[in-house]
C-alpha cells in the first residue's frame, strides 16, 4: 500500500487509492491499522473519503462458479421482508481490526539495564527507563512473552514511586500494555485494578488522567464480577478522591455490560456499594455514583434496579435516571433484553403458551399471562420451569378478597387495635373454612392476610391465628408459589419466636407439601442465612430435616450442602449442631458419598460428622409421609411424577455431578507414568491426584489411568507403590458405581501389592482393595482369573492376607449367593489352613459406605484387635539414628525443613518410624487424623519415658520429628500435652549427661521457636522452659542462631520472646556462650540515631539490667599490698604483682538501695582498675551494679595534677597493659592516651586496700578476645598486640589457658572476614589485611609455642582453624600481594608448629574429619592434597607421640571415613591417594600399638564386621622384616603422592638450570655406585644448602621406595656430622679468640665471622622499645655479661643461650619477625 500510493505514476497512485477505499467498504475500521506507515497527508485524504462512504452496506454482485448456490440464496433472501433482513445483519461477522496486526515483540527492543534503571533509588534513572519503554508500548499489537518482570516494575512505580511524573508516564506504559495484549493481559488485570484504584488518591491532574485510562484499558482484559471485592473495597475508602474516581470507573465500565453480566448477587453488591457512596459528603463522589447507578439503570432496567437500590431521595434518585439518560452503552443489547419494559403493561398477550412438561388437566385459576421477565425476578432456586400464575397488586387482592371477606374483616386485620385485628383474624379463619376449594381466591387472601402487619404481629395471639388461616388456606385451597412469595420471608424470620416458632414449621410443611419441597426447602434455607439471628439459622435447619424426612430426599444435594457448610462454618455451636445432624439425615439416603463433599473441613469437625454417620449406620431412610397426594394443585403438577415414586427410586450417584476427566488424562501423563525416572513417577501421581481431588466426581471415561495405576502399584520404588495405592482408594470413591469396567485392569496389581514384604504396603492395598469392593461388589471384584492367578503365584504374605480377607469377605456373602466362581475354587483348596486362618476375622463388615482413610487397615476391628494387636516395645533400642543423620546429610532424604508439613514429609517419617521398629499401635495413634489419639500417643510415649530412657534417646530424632508436625495442630490440648512431654523428655536426657545431636536440633528448634509467639500463655512458657533445657544439652552458641533466625517472623509475640531468650542466653552463658558479644558503651553506635524516646527508653533498659546484673561478692580478706618492681635488671618498672588467688566468689542477685546511687559511678570505676576506696572497706559487701562509663571522669583521674579535690586513692596513675588486661575489663576510650596500652615510668604508692580481681581479668581477657572479630582493622591490632603482651610472660599468659577455644574460634572468623570479604573487597587496603594476618599468625605462633596454652585447644576448633589456614595458603590473592610470600611462610610454619604442638589426638582428629569432609565435599585437589600432607606429618610423629593418643577416639574417625567411603568407590575417583593415606594411618598404628590395638572398637559400634576391622586384621597378620629398608609410612605417601594424577594440581617448583641439572645427574650416579656412594651423599647435601630451591623429586620417581629411604638416610647423617664439626670448631676458635675488641668481645656468638655485637644490642634495645620495656635493661644485661666473662674463672658464655635465657626472663622473644606486625 505505501509503495503504490507513492508511486511515481499519478494513474497507478489514484487506482491505488480506489483500492484503498473499496477495500474500506468491505472490512471498515480492520484496515486503519494497515495505514500506520503512509504519510499524514495521505491519511488525511483517506480519511475524508471514507467520510463520503457513510453506513452504506455492502453486497457481493458478482460471484465465482463454485458460488453459485450463494448467489442463489441471496436472490431468495432478497425477496424476503425487511423485518427478516435486519434479522440477518447481527449474524454476518464484524472483523476485529486487531486481528490484521502484526504483533511485535518488545521484550526483546528492552536495554540490557532497563531492569536496573527502573529500579535506580536516582529519580532520573527511573524516567529514562519509563520514557524508553513507552514508545515501545504504542505499537497497537504486541507479540505474547513472559511480562511478569515488567509488570512487576510498572506495578511497583505506579503504587510506590514518590515522583508524579514518573507515576504519569508508567500509567501510559500500562495502557498502551493492556491495550496492545488484550486478553492476555488478564492474569496482571487484577493486580493492576487494586494499585491504581488505591493511587487514585493522587492530587495531579496529569497522573490521574493517566490513571484513568490505564484502568480503562485494563478493565478491557477483565469482567466486572472478578474486580467487584477490589471495587467494593476502594469505595470504602477514607479518601473521598478514591471514592470518586472509583465510582467514575464504574460508570464507565458498566457501559461494556450486558444484562446478561449483572445476575443478582452482583446487582446487590454494586448497588449497595454506590448507594452507600451516593450519600456521601463530598459532592464529586455522589455524582460519580450517580452516574455508575444510572449507566447500571440503563443496562439492566428499572424494574431489576429498584429491587435493590431501596428508599432514594427522590433528588437522588432524578439525578440517577438523568444519568440513565445521557449513558452511551458500548455494547449491544439482544432483542429479548430491549423488550423488557413491555411486560409492565396490564394487558395479557392472547396467548399464554403453556408450559411444555405440564400434565395436569385444566386449571380453574385464572391466569393473567406469562410475564417474559419472571425467569430472572422470581427468587425460585434452580427450577427451569417458574410460576404461571400472574402477580397480584395489593389493590387487586383487596378487591379479589372482599368478594368472600366482610369489609370489617378485610380492614379489621390491619387495624392498629389488636382486640379488632384479632377479632377480624378469627373471622377471617372461619370465612375460608366454609368456602369451597374452587371459590378460595388464594393469592388475594394471603397477600390481605399479610398486610402490615401481617405476619410480623407483635400479639403473639393474633399471630397464631393468622399462621392457623395460612395453613388452612394452604391445605384447602389451590395454593400456589406465587403465595407462597408473599409469606415465606415473613415465616422463616418468626421460625426463631418462641411461642409460635414450631407452628411456622407447620405452615412451612403445609406449603411444601403444596408447592413442593423442592422449591420451599431453597427458599427457607436462603432467607434463613440471609438473617443475622443464629437462633433462625437453627431452626431452620432443623426444618429442613424433619421435611426431608417427611417427604424424602427430593432435593438437588449440590445447592443443599452449601447451606450446610455455611452452617458448619457458623460460630454458634446451636447452628453447627444443626448442620451436623442435617448431615446425618441426608446421610441415610446418600451414604457414603455425602462425606466426600466434607473432607476439606477441620479434623475436630469432621470427627464431629462421622460420629453422626455412625448414629446413622444400619438405619434405613423412613417412607415418606407426606408429598404424596396432591389433589388438584395448579401448575405445581409439573414434576409430580418424579416425586410420587419416593425416595425407594432416587439414584443418589444420579444426584452427583459428575465430571469428565479424559481430556486432562493425556498420553504424556501416560508416559510420564512409565518413565525410569521415580521423580518423574511420582510427579505424574501427584498431577492425577490432583485431577481427582479437584474433580471429587467423575466420570467413568478414565483412559488407559486403570492400567498405568496397576503398573505403579507394582513400582520398586515403595513410597511410589504406596502412594499409588493410595490414588487408587480416591479413585474408586471418585468413579463410584464406574468403578466396574475398569476392575479387570486394576484389581492385579492390589493383589500383587498384598504380597510386599512391608506390613504398611500390604495394609494400604488391602483398604485399597476393601475400597474397591464396596463400589463395586464382591461378586464382580472375584469373579473371573484374577484371583486365582494370584494365588497360584503369589508369595506366602500374599497367601496369608488374600485368604484372610476372603474368609471374612466370603463369610459375611455367605446368604448373598455370589456364585462359586474360580476364586471361590482357589479358597477351598487348601482347607487345612484357611478355616484356622479365618477363626480371627471379623463377624460383618459394616454396612455404612465409608470414604478410603490410608491409615484404616483393610481388616475388620476384631481381627484387628484379637490377633494383630502390638505387644512389642513402644520404642525399640537401634542404632539407626546416625544413619538416618547421614542420610539426611547427603540428601538422600528429605531434609526436615518446610513451612507447613507436606505429605511427603510424613510419608517420609512413617517409612524411618517403621524401620525403626516402634509399635504398630503407637504408630497408628500418631498418624489418626482425630487429635484424640494423638494425646493418647503422647500419654503413652510419657508413661514409658522412665522405664524406657535408652530406648527414646535412640528414638529421639523420630519423637522430635512427629512433635514438630503436631505443633501446626490447630487444637491446644495436643499441643500442650506435647509441651509437657518435651520437658520432662528433656530433662531426663540432660540428667542422663546425653547431648543433642545436630540432626536433632535442626529437625526441632527452629518449629519450637514458632511457638514462642503463640497466643495462649500455656504454650509459650513450656515453649521458653524447653528452649533452657535444651541448652543443659546443646551448645548455646548453637541455639542462638535459631532465636536469631525468629526475630525475622512477622508475629512481634515472637520476636519479643525470642529477645528475651537471647537475653537469657547472654546472661547466664556469658558473651561468647550465646554466640553473641557483649559491646558495651558500642551498642549506641551500632543502633544508629534513635528517637529521643526510643533512646530514653533505651537507656532506661539499660540502667534497669545494670541493677539487676550479677553481683560478685568476695568473703572479706586481709589487704595485701602488690609488690611493685622498680627499674634495673631484675624487673620491670610499674609492674603490679598479682596477689594469690582467692576463694570463688558468690554471684548474686541485688538491686540497688536508695543511698546506692550517689557514688556509683566512681566506685564503678575503681572496680575497674581493681581498686577500692575507703568507703567500700568499711561498708558491707553490697557492691553497686555495672557502671555507665564516664569519659570525664577518667581524664581527670588520669591527671597530673591534683588541684580538683577527689578521695585520695593510692593507686596507679595508669595501670599498665596487663594489670587491666588480667584484673579489670578494657573499656572503650575517648581520648588518645587512653587508646594505648601502655604507661608511663611515673607510680603512685599502692592502697593496701588495693585487690587484684581475678574474675575482673576474666571478664577483661574476654573482651580483649572479642574485639579480634571486630570488622575494624586497628582494633583487632590493638586487642592482639596486648594479648601478646600477656603470652610473652609465662605466669600471666596461664590466665588464657580457660580462652583458648574463644580465641581460636574469633581468630579463624577474622581469618574468614579477611579472606572472604576485605581481600574480595578491590576499595580495601590490603596492606591493611597484610597486618591482620601477621598479627594473627604472630598471636596464633605464640600460643601454640607455649606447651601448656597449645595443648588447650580442642578438636573441632583446631579443624576450624586448619581449615581456614590451608584456604589462606591457596588464595591467589595473597601470593601477588608485596608481602604475600612472607604471609605464607609464616601460616605453612604455623600449620606445622599446631600439628607438633597442639594435643595430639586432638589435632589428629582434626585433621582425619578435615580430610574426611573434603573428600565428601568434593574440594579441590589442592586443598585435599595439603590436608593430606599434615597427616602425612602427623603420621611421622606418631611413633614419638603414641602416649598422648586415645587411640579409640582415632580408630573411630578412621571408621567412619571407611563407611562413608568404602573401598570399593574409588575406583570411578580420579586419585585414591586419600584411602591410601587412610590405610597409611591404620599401619602406622599397627606398628606401633601392635595388636593391642584391637582392644580399642570401645567408641565403635558393631566394629567385627567393619572394613577397618578386617584391615587391621590383615596388616596384623603380615610378618614384620627388620630389612624392610626403612620404608616409612610418610616417604611411602610422598612416592604415591608424586605418582598420583592429582600431582598435576600442586605448584611446580622452581625449573633447574641445565647446570644444575647437570650437577645433579653427576651426583645421582655416585650415589648409584658402591664406591662413590657416600661421596654423592656429601656432594648432594652441600647443593642441597647451596640450592633449598631446587627439588629432587623428578631424579626419585624412577627409583625404588628402598633407595629414596636410603638417600633420606644418608643426608640426616651428613647433617649430623656437619653439626658436630661445627660445635669443635666454634670452641676451638673461642679458646684462640683474643679481647683486643673490647668487653663485648668475649662473647662466643655461632658465626664470629658475621657478627658484630653492638648491632645486636641496638636490634634487642628496638625490641624491648616495641614491646613496651625499657631500654636500660638492655645496657643492665650486657653489663651483667661482660662482668660475668671478666671473672677469673677464665669461663666463657655462650650468647645464644644467654639470650634464651633473657628471654626467658623477660617475656623477649628472639624471632625479630614478631614484632613486626605492630610497626604502626
Amino acid at each position: 500500500m505505501h509503495t503504490l500510493l507513492e508511486d511515481r505514476d499519478k494513474n497507478v497512485r489514484e487506482e491505488s487509492k480506489k483500492m484503498v477505499i473499496e477495500m474500506y467498504r468491505w472490512i471498515r475500521q480492520a484496515l486503519k491499522p494497515q495505514m500506520s506507515s503512509l504519510k499524514p497527508v495521505q491519511i488525511q485524504e483517506l480519511e475524508a473519503e471514507f467520510d463520503k462512504l457513510g453506513n452504506e452496506k455492502v453486497v457481493q454482485t458478482r460471484f465465482l462458479r463454485s458460488q453459485q448456490d450463494l448467489k442463489a440464496k441471496m436472490e431468495a433472501q432478497g425477496d424476503e421482508e425487511e423485518e427478516e433482513d435486519e434479522e440477518v445483519e447481527p449474524d454476518a461477522p464484524e472483523l476485529d481490526p486487531f486481528e490484521f496486526m502484526e504483533p511485535v515483540d518488545i521484550l526483546s527492543k528492552l536495554p540490557k539495564d532497563f531492569y536496573e534503571k527502573a529500579e535506580a533509588t536516582k529519580w532520573k534513572d527511573r524516567k529514562e527507563a519509563v520514557d524508553l519503554l513507552l514508545p515501545l508500548t504504542q505499537n497497537p499489537k504486541l507479540e505474547s512473552g513472559d511480562y511478569h518482570d515488567l509488570m512487576k516494575v510498572l506495578k511497583k512505580i505506579i503504587g510506590k514511586d514518590s515522583n508524579v511524573m514518573i507515576v504519569a508516564v508508567a500509567a501510559q506504559c500500562l495502557t498502551g500494555l493492556a491495550k496492545g495484549l488484550k486478553k492476555k493481559f488478564s492474569p496482571f488485570a487484577l493486580s493492576f485494578t487494586e494499585t491504581i484504584l488505591e493511587k487514585f488518591k493522587e492530587k495531579k491532574v496529569n497522573v490521574v488522567s493517566a490513571l484513568r485510562d490505564a484502568i480503562d484499558a485494563v478493565f478491557q482484559a477483565t469482567n466486572i464480577e472478578a474486580i467487584q471485592e477490589t471495587v467494593s473495597g476502594a469505595l470504602a475508602n477514607k479518601n473521598p478522591q478514591v471514592k470518586a474516581e472509583t465510582a467514575a470507573f464504574l460508570s464507565r465500565a458498566f457501559c461494556y455490560c450486558t444484562p446478561t453480566v449483572f445476575n443478582k448477587k452482583l446487582l446487590k453488591v454494586y448497588i449497595t456499594d454506590l448507594v452507600k457512596t451516593l450519600n456521601e459528603s463530598d459532592p464529586t463522589v455522589r455524582d460519580n455514583s450517580a452516574m455508575a447507578l444510572g449507566v447500571m439503570l440503563k443496562v439492566v432496567g428499572e424494574k431489576q434496579l429498584m429491587v435493590f437500590i431501596g428508599e432514594v431521595e427522590n433528588l437522588k434518585m432524578q439525578k440517577i435516571k438523568e444519568a440513565a439518560d445521557k449513558a452511551e452503552l458500548k455494547v449491544k443489547i439482544s432483542a429479548p433484553k430491549a423488550k423488557k419494559p413491555a411486560p409492565k403493561k396490564e394487558a395479557p398477550p392472547p396467548a399464554a403458551e403453556p408450559p411444555p412438561s405440564t400434565t395436569a388437566p385444566p386449571k380453574k385459576v385464572i391466569k393473567a399471562g406469562v410475564k417474559p421477565g419472571a425467569s430472572s425476578a422470581g427468587p425460585a432456586k434452580g427450577k427451569k420451569q417458574e410460576c404461571t400464575e400472574a402477580e397480584l397488586s395489593i389493590e387487586d387482592a383487596v378487591e379479589k378478597a372482599s368478594e368472600v371477606l366482610p369489609e370489617d374483616v378485610v380492614s379489621g386485620v390491619t387495624d392498629a387495635n389488636w382486640k379488632t385485628r384479632l377479632a377480624a383474624v378469627e373471622s377471617f379463619g372461619n370465612t375460608i373454612q366454609t368456602l369451597d376449594r374452587s371459590e378460595i381466591p388464594c393469592q388475594a387472601l394471603v397477600r390481605v392476610l399479610a398486610q402490615k402487619p401481617g405476619f410480623k404481629d407483635n400479639n403473639f395471639q393474633v399471630l397464631k391465628l393468622r399462621l392457623e388461616a395460612l395453613k388452612n388456606l394452604a391445605e384447602n385451597s389451590d395454593f400456589t408459589r406465587r403465595s407462597g412469595e408473599v409469606c415465606i420471608q415473613d415465616l422463616v424470620e418468626k421460625l426463631g419466636d418462641p411461642k409460635n416458632g414450631s407452628l411456622c414449621g407447620e405452615v412451612l410443611m403445609t406449603i411444601a407439601e403444596a408447592a413442593k419441597l423442592q422449591w420451599v426447602g431453597p427458599e427457607v434455607m436462603t432467607r434463613a442465612f440471609e438473617q443475622k439471628s443464629p437462633k433462625i439459622q437453627e431452626m431452620a435447619l432443623k426444618w429442613l430435616s424433619d421435611a426431608i424426612t417427611d417427604f424424602g430426599f427430593v432435593l438437588q444435594p449440590k445447592a443443599l450442602i452449601g447451606d450446610i457448610k455455611k452452617a458448619l462454618a457458623h460460630t454458634n455451636p446451636g447452628v453447627r449442631t444443626a448442620g451436623i445432624s442435617l448431615c446425618g439425615t441426608i446421610y441415610l439416603y446418600m451414604g457414603a458419598t455425602l462425606r466426600v463433599f466434607f473432607e476439606d473441613e477441620k479434623p475436630a469437625l469432621l470427627q464431629q460428622i462421622d460420629s453422626e454417620f455412625e448414629k446413622m449406620n444400619g438405619t434405613s431412610p423412613p417412607a415418606p409421609t407426606r408429598g404424596l397426594n396432591r389433589g388438584s394443585s395448579t401448575e405445581n403438577d409439573d414434576d409430580a411424577d418424579d416425586v410420587d415414586s419416593g425416595p425407594a427410586v432416587i439414584n443418589v450417584q444420579d444426584l452427583v455431578p459428575r465430571t469428565n476427566i479424559s481430556d486432562q488424562l493425556t498420553s504424556t501423563l501416560f508416559t510420564e507414568l512409565a518413565d525410569k525416572n521415580w521423580k518423574v513417577r511420582n510427579e505424574a501421581l501427584q498431577k492425577v491426584s490432583n485431577i481427582i481431588s479437584e474433580a471429587k466426581f467423575i466420570k467413568g471415561d478414565i483412559s488407559e489411568l486403570p492400567t498405568a495405576l496397576c503398573a505403579r502399584m507394582m513400582d520398586t520404588n515403595k513410597n511410589l507403590a504406596l502412594e499409588a495405592l493410595r490414588l487408587t482408594a480416591s479413585l474408586s470413591a471418585a468413579l463410584g458405581p464406574n468403578c466396574k469396567p475398569h476392575t479387570r485392569n486394576i484389581v492385579p496389581g492390589m493383589l500383587a501389592a498384598l504380597g510386599d514384604s512391608k506390613q504398611n504396603i500390604r495394609q494400604q492395598a488391602l483398604s485399597t482393595l476393601n475400597s474397591w469392593v464396596e463400589q463395586t461388589g464382591l461378586k464382580e471384584t472375584v469373579d473371573g482369573e484374577v484371583f486365582a492367578d494370584a494365588l497360584k503365584s503369589g508369595s506366602p504374605f500374599l497367601k496369608s492376607e488374600l485368604f484372610l480377607w476372603m474368609a471374612e469377605k466370603l463369610k459375611d456373602a455367605a446368604g448373598g449367593g455370589t456364585g462359586r466362581g474360580a476364586a471361590a475354587a482357589a479358597a477351598e483348596r487348601p482347607q487345612a489352613s484357611a478355616p484356622a486362618a479365618g477363626r480371627g476375622a471379623a463377624a460383618g463388615v459394616k454396612k455404612g459406605l465409608r470414604a478410603p482413610s490410608a491409615t484404616r487397615t483393610g481388616s475388620g476391628s476384631s481381627r484387628k484387635d484379637q490377633e494383630e494387636v502390638d505387644t512389642s516395645p513402644l520404642l525399640q533400642v537401634n542404632n539407626l539414628k546416625q544413619q538416618r543423620a547421614s542420610d539426611e546429610q547427603r540428601l538422600r532424604v528429605l531434609r526436615w525443613d518446610f513451612t507447613t508439613p507436606r505429605q511427603e514429609f510424613i510419608t517420609q517419617l512413617k517409612d524411618q518410624m517403621t524401620a525403626a521398629g516402634l509399635n504398630r499401635q503407637l504408630m497408628s495413634n500418631m498418624f489418626h487424623q482425630d487429635f484424640k489419639f494423638h494425646i493418647k500417643a503422647i500419654d503413652a510415649l510419657n508413661e514409658d519415658l522412665n522405664s524406657n530412657l535408652p530406648a527414646c534417646i535412640a528414638n529421639l530424632d523420630l519423637v522430635l520429628k512427629w512433635l514438630t508436625i503436631r505443633f501446626f495442630d490447630t487444637n491446644p490440648s495436643v499441643i500442650m500435652k506435647a509441651m509437657d512431654y518435651l520437658q520432662q523428655v528433656f530433662q531426663c536426657v540432660s540428667e542422663e549427661g546425653y547431648h543433642l545431636l545436630d540432626l536433632e536440633a535442626y529437625s526441632f528448634l527452629p518449629f519450637l521457636v514458632t511457638k514462642f509467639g503463640d497466643p495462649k500463655d500455656a504454650i509459650r512458657g513450656p515453649a521458653r522452659n524447653i528452649a533452657k533445657l535444651i541448652c543443659n544439652i546443646y551448645p548455646a552458641s548453637k541455639v542462638s542462631p535459631y532465636m536469631m533466625d525468629g526475630l525475622k517472623a512477622k508475629n512481634a509475640r515472637q520476636r519479643a520472646e525470642c529477645l528475651e531468650a537471647m537475653g537469657n542466653l547472654i546472661e547466664v552463658y556469658g558473651i561468647c556462650g550465646a554466640g553473641v558479644f557483649r559491646e558495651g558503651e558500642k551498642v549506641f553506635k551500632l543502633v544508629g540515631n534513635l528517637s529521643d524516646k526510643d533512646m530514653s527508653l533505651l537507656e532506661e533498659r539499660i540502667k534497669r539490667a545494670a541493677k539487676n546484673r550479677p553481683v560478685i561478692k568476695k568473703p572479706p580478706v586481709e589487704p595485701e599490698v602488690p609488690t611493685v618492681r622498680g627499674g634495673g635488671a631484675s624487673g620491670r618498672a610499674n609492674r603490679v604483682i598479682p596477689t594469690p588467688a582467692q576463694p570463688a566468689p558468690v554471684i548474686t542477685r541485688e538491686r540497688e538501695g536508695a543511698d546506692g546511687a550517689t557514688g556509683g559511678e566512681q566506685s564503678s570505676l575503681l572496680k575497674r582498675f581493681g581498686m577500692r576506696n575507703q568507703q567500700q572497706q568499711q561498708s558491707s559487701a553490697n557492691a553497686n551494679a555495672p557502671f555507665k562509663i564516664d569519659y570525664g571522669l577518667i581524664e581527670k583521674l588520669l591527671e597530673d595534677n591534683d588541684t580538683t579535690e577527689r578521695p585520695q586513692y593510692k593507686i596507679e596513675e595508669i595501670p599498665d597493659m596487663n594489670s587491666l588486661l588480667n584484673y579489670k575489663p578494657v573499656c572503650p576510650t575517648p581520648a588518645s592516651r587512653l587508646t594505648r596500652p601502655g604507661f608511663t615510668a611515673t607510680s603512685r604508692p599502692v592502697s593496701s586496700g588495693a585487690q587484684i580481681d581475678t574474675e575482673g581479668a576474666a571478664q577483661a581477657i574476654n573482651l580483649v578476645i572479642s574485639q579480634v572479630a571486630t570488622p575494624d582493622a586497628n582494633t583487632v591490632i590493638t586487642a592482639l598486640s596486648q594479648l601478646d603482651e600477656v603470652l610473652q610472660s609465662e605466669e600471666r599468659s596461664t590466665q588464657l589457658a580457660p580462652h583458648i577455644d574463644q580465641l581460636l574460634i574469633l581468630a579463624t572468623l577474622q581469618y574468614r572476614l579477611v579472606l572472604n570479604t576485605k581481600m574480595a573487597n578491590p576499595n580495601v587496603n590490603k596492606e591493611e589485611c597484610i597486618k591482620i594476618y601477621r598479627s594473627l599468625t604472630n598471636c596464633l605462633m605464640m600460643i601454640f609455642n607455649n606447651k601448656q596454652l597449645g595443648t588447650q585447644a580442642t578438636r573441632d576448633v583446631l579443624r576450624d582453624v586448619v581449615h581456614v589456614l590451608i584456604n589462606i595458603l591457596l588464595d591467589p590473592r595473597l601470593a601477588q600481594l608485596e608481602d604475600g610470600p612472607q604471609i605464607i611462610r609464616a601460616i605453612n610454619v604455623l600449620v606445622v608448629r599446631i600439628v607438633e604442638k597442639a594435643q595430639f589426638t586432638h589435632v589428629f582428629s582434626a585433621l582425619l574429619k578435615l580430610l574426611h569432609e573434603s573428600v565428601g565435599s568434593g574440594g579441590g585437589c589442592k586443598f585435599t592434597e595439603l590436608v593430606m600432607k599434615c597427616n602425612w606429618k602427623v603420621i611421622r610423629i606418631l611413633p614419638t607421640r603414641s602416649n598422648d593418643l586415645d587411640l579409640d577416639q582415632i580408630l573411630l574417625d578412621v571408621h567412619n571415613f571407611l563407611v562413608a567411603y568404602p573401598v570399593n568407590t574409588w575406583a570411578e575417583r580420579p586419585s585414591d591417594t586419600p584411602l591410601r593415606t587412610i590405610k597409611t594411618v591404620i599401619h602406622t598404628l599397627c606398628k606401633v600399638y601392635g595388636t593391642n590395638i584391637l582392644s580399642h572398637f570401645s567408641k565403635i559400634e558393631n566394629a567385627q564386621g567393619s572394613e577397618l576391622h578386617k584391615y587391621l586384621t590383615k596388616t596384623l597378620k603380615k610378618p614384620k622384616t627388620e630389612d624392610d629398608g626403612g620404608v616409612g609410612d610418610s616417604n611411602r605417601l610422598a612416592a604415591a603422592q608424586v605418582t598420583s594424577d592429582s600431582a598435576e594440581s600442586v605448584k611446580s617448583p622452581k625449573r633447574l638450570s641445565k647446570t644444575a641439572h647437570n650437577t645433579l645427574s653427576e651426583i645421582f650416579r655416585k650415589i648409584g655406585s658402591k664406591e662413590n656412594t657416600k661421596e654423592g651423599l656429601i656432594q648432594l647435601y652441600e647443593f642441597k644448602q647451596k640450592h633449598p630451591e631446587a627439588d629432587i623429586e623428578p631424579f626419585l620417581r624412577k627409583s625404588s621406595q628402598f633407595f629414596q629411604n636410603y638417600i633420606e638416610r644418608g643426608l640426616k647423617r651428613v647433617e649430623m656430622e656437619r653439626q658436630a664439626e661445627g660445635k669443635v670448631a666454634a670452641s676451638q676458635a673461642s679458646e684462640n679468640g683474643s679481647n683486643s675488641a673490647g668487653p663485648l668481645a668475649s662473647i662466643q656468638v655461632p658465626d664470629t665471622a658475621n657478627f658484630n655485637m653492638n648491632e645486636l644490642v641496638a636490634q634487642f634495645k628496638s625490641i624491648a622499645a616495641r614491646a613496651g620495656f625499657d631500654n636500660t635493661y638492655i645496657d643492665t644485661a650486657v653489663k651483667d655479661i661482660c662482668s660475668a666473662e671478666n671473672k677469673g674463672s677464665g669461663e666463657r658464655l655462650d650468647i645464644s643461650e644467654y639470650i634464651k635465657t633473657l628471654s626467658s626472663d623477660y617475656g623477649i622473644e628472639q624471632n625479630k619477625e614478631q614484632f613486626s606486625s605492630h610497626d604502626q
